[in-house]
């Protein structure tokens, strides 16, 4: 499979070169996985996929519109913006690849899923926006190739909220490493936020010096391209 990274921004104000574009990941050139841009239906995918409906990975939320693509386009709940949804509640298949939902916490009120794709014996996890998973969850994903995850904060803990027992927001990239390093061999970061706008310079390595032996950090920009 070959992926390609179309944005890495956050839903935030700052802006730069090489770090613009808000979220989405276009799987060999066939399948959109969030529409973080309306620039990215430019790439005529064949069908497309949500992990959850905050504007930085539907642009159509920011701008209030209807949504009616003319390709399958599938996500976790039901949206008022999208009459034509398919709703993910088990795993489905899309032009030969297979997408397994997992649970992810992120929201308070809206449900946030993860994909694994699988394609001629490959495995690719894309998290989406993360404050947890649980570990029940993380048991059933098996041995993965490649991972996609957040970086909107680097410092461990993120920036959790709660409401009552519900937790909401993003976790750190120390903690997603922790949670996620024993599952594949490489974790590509994605959805910066503003601590990388401070430094965009700076911020790759400041991900890649928490590497230790095992798994490969790899911070993505704009129009990275990677293959498994």
């Amino acid at each position: 499979m070959k992926i390609e990274v179309l944005g890495t921004r956050a839903k935030i104000k700052p802006t730069a070169p090489g770090y613009h574009n808000h979220s989405g990941f276009l799987i060999d050139d066939q399948i959109l996985l969030d529409v973080g841009e309306e620039s990215f239906l430019s790439r005529k995918p064949k069908a497309i996929v949500f992990t959850h409906f905050h504007p930085d990975h539907a642009f159509f939320v920011f701008q209030h519109q209807i949504f009616q693509p003319k390709i399958p386009h599938y996500g976790p709940e039901i949206h008022e913006l999208l009459p034509q949804l398919k709703i993910v509640e088990e795993s489905f298949m899309i032009h030969g690849y297979r997408f397994i939902p997992v649970p992810v916490i992120h929201a308070l009120s809206l449900r946030s899923l993860g994909y694994v794709i699988e394609k001629e014996g490959k495995r690719i996890f894309f998290t989406g926006d993360v404050a947890w998973i649980e570990k029940a969850q993380l048991e059933k994903l098996g041995h993965l190739d490649l991972i996609f995850t957040e970086a909107t904060f680097l410092k461990k803990g993120g920036r959790i909220n709660r409401r009552g027992d519900q937790i909401y927001g993003h976790t750190g990239v120390p903690d997603l490493i922790r949670l996620l390093g024993h599952l594949s061999p490489k974790i590509v970061f994605t959805h910066f936020g503003e601590w990388f706008y401070a430094d965009v310079k700076g911020g790759p390595k400041k991900i890649m010096s928490m590497q230790s032996e095992s798994p490969e950090l790899i911070p993505a920009h704009d129009g990275f391209i990677i293959k498994v």
